[in-house]
């Protein structure tokens, strides 16, 4: 897609689509370093190696290449995956803890399952709920 501001137009009134067919799909630019994961229709940036492996075994299946997609927020510093014990849901667990209602979607984002851990439903208390991780659609 054209650059907006080289073709004149105002960079406010421009925006790039959300992208809901991408979700769960991790992204990385040719020659970038930059990992970035769509969740929500939204590009997140993962910002460090510690937290990429918080959610992931390897670096297979990152896709060459940026959608066209509207940025979201970058995920927290150190997000991981968390089961309530009592319950047995698991949450991406960041700024706010999101739910993955089934494995389902966990697989779609390739998630690690080695990677979860355990916490009881009072730890996790302290953390706002988000919505749920969405399917890929």
């Amino acid at each position: 897609m054209a650059d907006p501001a080289a073709a004149g137009a105002d960079r406010s009134t421009v925006r790039a689509p959300i992208c809901n067919v991408y979700n769960g799909f991790r992204y990385q630019a040719p020659g970038h370093t930059e990992v970035y994961v769509v969740i929500d229709g939204k590009l997140h940036w993962v910002p460090d190696e510690i937290t990429y492996h918080n959610l992931w075994a390897t670096w297979d299946g990152l896709r060459s290449g940026i959608p066209n997609c509207e940025s979201g927020d970058q995920l927290a510093f150190g997000a991981y995956l968390a089961r309530e014990v009592e319950t047995g849901m698991v949450y991406l667990l960041g700024r706010t803890k999101r739910w993955i209602p089934n494995m389902t979607i966990f697989n779609q984002y390739s998630f690690n399952p080695a990677a979860i851990k355990d916490r009881g439903r009072d730890f996790l208390a302290i953390y706002d709920r988000g919505p749920d991780i969405p399917a890929r659609v």
